[in-house]
């Protein structure tokens, strides 16, 4: 009988435990004798529901570790009306948890705009009493909460959760959905912690991480957007203070490839511009540089030659050179040791020498100039006319070289005709491209001249690793808008791998405006050199040594204070 009363029983909704007829708590409903069906008498199958949650929730749960974030009371917001910061337990609790289907969730990947994702969602069931008694009572499944999935080996966290309300709208299981675990900075994690999931997981970072870092370099590349580029907070380079900068388009077909140049002849000391880095070259590694120039020697005096006469009487000269015209002394001075001299007359002969000696009557300043002619440009010379030096109309004018980079290095002073030189370009005679690389000099001789004031694209390569150098010079096309440039000349020479230090880079003073200038630690291939010409900005800044697009100064305007 007493077996019969206790079946009998009303189900309390608010305790379920405590709906006895001794119990002088919780709601209580009247007894209804001889009942043929009563929805409410359902107190003893509620019970062996909830016993049943349990044990299958102990039978087939998948063991986890469970790291609880615990919210800290003090990142209370009102707004969102959450906790901002939470911090992870050390010690994780070890439960079991059910998968609704019984099976583990795919190991496929998805890869989406936010990046690498498991199968979603991940639904997990927890048995409310078994939650309780491994966390704790009052404790629940919350967000950012950490979980991680021994036998699949994933990590996961916690998105959202909420109780269940099962047979009779019991509060019988908790539902959490799960999605990929990933680093958040508002929730703290301990060092054993972290280490721990360090060691069995492979993060982003460990799998792509070099990848990443290169892209961001490339796009990030400081050397060309930095805000203090041209300024004296500059971290690259050094600017002489009479320097320039034009505030002037190279626009090519539509494309705007500079906003601005240097005027390299304004500049007072002979480094107009000095570039910080130094550069170690060994015979493993590659270097190339491209460059805008436009040439403009500007008002240059010119004086008739009288005679060019082979001469080697003086060391380092291999030719005497007269002049027939007196040159005035008094408004004019006279070329000096080491002065360039270029040497035209109408046609195709056209070269430069550089000034070895001079035997000048400082009365009429008329005198003999004894030059050093490499023997490159003889040879060209040579195979235009053989006896070019007899020939009449030669006109001679002291201009400077075109210079597009000049790498210094102490330890090569006193060898070789240009003395302190590791890596540098010149244009000579607007013809003649010089490159000098450690004790090596290679002249590349274009077939025509380069015109005065129009822009040309220089590159040059320096092959260590394949034994080559070669040059390439491109011009806008005349009528082509879709290639937008002319390759105008291209050579290509044998060349000695050599191991060259370069203590700093410079760009001296020269007739000529330059922007765009580019130092790569890879040589560049053909089919890419005419997009890189036409780039206002590098995407691969990662492989620039030097990244100079001539910048403007930032100069922000002045705001006061408003009355």
């Amino acid at each position: 009988m007493a077996e019969e009363n206790k079946k009998d029983q009303k189900l309390s909704a608010a305790w379920p435990n405590r709906n006895t007829e001794n119990s002088t708590t919780g709601l209580q409903i009247c007894i209804t004798n001889n009942q043929v069906f009563d929805i409410n008498a359902l107190l003893g199958a509620a019970q062996t529901y909830s016993k049943l949650n349990n044990a299958i929730n102990k039978l087939v749960g998948v063991e986890v570790r469970w790291f609880r974030a615990v919210p800290q009371y003090r990142s209370q917001d009102v707004i969102f009306q959450e906790y901002t910061l939470s911090c992870v337990e050390e010690e994780p609790v070890c439960m079991l948890v059910v998968l609704p289907d019984g099976n583990f969730p795919d190991s496929k990947y998805n890869y989406d705009l936010m990046g690498l994702e498991y199968e979603v969602p991940l639904e997990i069931h927890i048995d409310k009493p078994y939650w309780e008694s491994m966390a704790g009572g009052g404790t629940a499944p919350q967000k950012k909460d950490i979980v991680y999935f021994a036998i699949p080996n994933k990590l996961y966290e916690v998105v959202s959760s909420y109780l269940y309300r099962g047979f009779m709208e019991q509060e019988t299981t908790w539902k959490v959905n799960l999605r990929k675990y990933q680093p958040q900075a508002s929730r703290k994690e301990g060092a054993a912690l972290a280490a721990t999931i360090d060691n069995y997981t492979v993060g982003l970072e460990e799998i792509f991480g070099e990848k990443l870092e290169s892209d961001i370099k490339k796009l990030q590349d400081d050397k060309q957007m930095s805000p203090f580029n041209s300024t004296s907070r500059d971290l690259y380079k050094t600017l002489d203070s009479s320097l320039s900068i034009i505030n002037g388009k190279i626009d090519i077909y539509g494309t705007v490839v500079a906003e601005s140049f240097y005027d390299l002849s304004l500049s007072k000391y002979y480094n107009a511009i000095t570039y910080n880095s130094s550069d170690n070259i060994s015979t493993s590694d590659d270097r190339c540089i491209t460059a805008w120039t436009l040439i403009d020697p500007g008002v240059v005096d010119e004086y008739p030659v009288e005679s060019i006469i082979a001469n080697t009487s003086v060391e380092g000269a291999n030719y005497s050179l007269q002049l027939s015209a007196r040159i005035n002394t008094r408004i004019k001075s006279l070329p000096f040791v080491g002065d360039n001299l270029e040497i035209s007359r109408p046609g195709a002969l056209n070269f430069y020498c550089t000034v070895v000696k001079t035997i000048t009557d400082a009365s009429n300043g008329v005198g003999v100039y004894y030059v050093k002619v490499d023997n490159t440009v003889k040879l060209h010379l040579d195979s235009i006319k053989s006896n070019w030096t007899t020939a009449k109309n030669y006109k001679m004018r002291r201009v400077a070289p075109v210079n597009l980079l000049d790498g210094f290095n102490n330890d090569y002073i006193g060898v070789g005709a240009d003395t302190s030189t590791g890596f540098k370009v010149d244009i000579l005679a607007n013809q003649y491209i010089k490159i000098t690389y450690g004790q090596q000099q290679h002249i590349a001789v274009m077939n025509e001249r380069l015109l005065d004031k129009e822009w040309y694209g220089v590159i040059v390569n320096i092959g260590n690793t394949w034994g080559q150098y070669n040059t390439y010079v491109y011009k806008q096309h005349p009528s082509d808008s879709v290639s937008k440039l002319q390759n105008i000349f291209y050579e290509t020479l044998q060349f000695t791998p050599e191991a060259v230090v370069v203590e700093y880079y410079t760009v001296n003073r020269s007739p000529s405006y330059l922007t765009n200038l580019r130092l790569y630690v890879a040589t560049m291939e053909e089919e890419k050199q005419a997009n890189e010409l036409l780039s206002y900005f590098v995407k691969d800044g990662d492989q620039l040594r030097i990244g100079d697009n001539a910048d403007l100064k930032l100069k922000a305007p002045y705001t006061g204070k408003q009355r």
